[in-house]
């Protein structure tokens, strides 16, 4: 593979540390998207953990800071760094501003403590932190924009799996984003303290990776979008993301509490094998169409697309 270059070899590093299902699909990206993927990520990255860790600083400090962040990569102004680097990059392959400062906007809503009452504030959510980025990649990787709606859908499918995975570590944040609608609170998902509450809370958290499934059997029907050349680490993403939720619900209620669940080298390994073969790692899950069925009411939403791209 090729060197990245010399002013990103670290962003590398935040990668693969923070990263690592990620930083393994991102291997197969081409040299040049690879470049803009780490790029990207290192943003996002930085981002996030303003947004969530408390000992970056006050929250009003990481608001502030977040609100400089945000300012940099719309305006591409000030000296050369991540946040001014990044919205260049965005520029020269056509992303809206509007996509950015929707994900810039929902991490500033996300930087003090959460809880979701409905589906729609969770998926309004997922679309703003996730489902931009996968707005934001279709460019990188060369994708037409017949692709977005996939795209999307499957930046949210891998957020609903990242919250399946951190509602422990969520909650000592004090952020619950599972819906309160769906009859579980921030204390039964953080700590239950009996057989029954566990298996209410393990029921909370198969219904959202039952979900997150619909989003990944969707996003698959646009890896056809993607050249040649990227379309592998993408499928291996997607793969890697989604087998994180089938590890989750294979362990079972008993096993949730005990540690939070990551896939191992030689997991990651198998499932690269059968991805190389042809094999996407999926449940039997019809390709449900959440564009029209779960998206369609976040048309009002700033970057997202007014219409199926399609």
């Amino acid at each position: 593979m090729m060197a990245l270059d010399p002013r990103h070899t670290d962003l590398q590093t935040v990668m693969n540390h923070h990263a690592k299902s990620f930083s393994w699909a991102a291997r197969f990206l081409s040299h040049s998207a690879r470049q803009d993927a780490v790029l990207l990520y290192a943003f996002a990255r930085t981002a996030d953990d303003l947004a969530d860790e408390e000992c970056l600083g006050t929250s009003a400090e990481r608001i502030r800071r977040l609100h400089v962040l945000r300012d940099q990569a719309l305006q591409t102004a000030g000296e050369p760094g991540l946040a001014c680097d990044t919205g260049a990059m965005l520029q020269r392959h056509g992303v809206p501003n509007d996509v950015l400062s929707s994900f810039m906007d929902s991490l500033l809503a996300d930087a003090g403590t959460c809880q979701f009452e409905t589906q729609e504030e969770l998926l309004r959510f997922a679309y703003g932190v996730a489902g931009t980025v996968g707005q934001m990649m279709c460019p990188i990787v060369g994708a037409s924009p017949a692709a977005t709606p996939y795209a999307i859908a499957l930046g949210i499918g891998m957020q609903l799996t990242n919250i399946a995975r951190d509602v422990v570590e969520d909650a000592q944040r004090k952020r619950c984003y599972i819906p309160a609608q769906w009859r579980v609170n921030a204390q039964t998902l953080a700590a239950p303290i009996n057989a029954q509450q566990r298996q209410q809370a393990f029921a909370a958290i198969q219904r959202l990776l039952a979900w997150s499934d619909e989003y990944y059997a969707f996003a698959s029907a646009g890896f056809k979008a993607i050249p040649t050349a990227n379309r592998r680490a993408i499928v291996v993403a997607s793969t890697l993301y989604q087998a994180i939720g089938h590890k989750i619900l294979r362990r079972g209620a008993d096993a949730y509490w005990q540690g939070r669940v990551s896939l191992g080298a030689a997991e990651k390994s198998w499932l690269l094998a059968r991805c190389a073969l042809g094999s996407v790692y999926t449940l039997a899950t019809s390709p449900r169409d959440v564009w029209q069925q779960d998206l369609a009411h976040l048309t009002s939403v700033a970057g997202f697309p007014a219409r199926n791209p399609c």
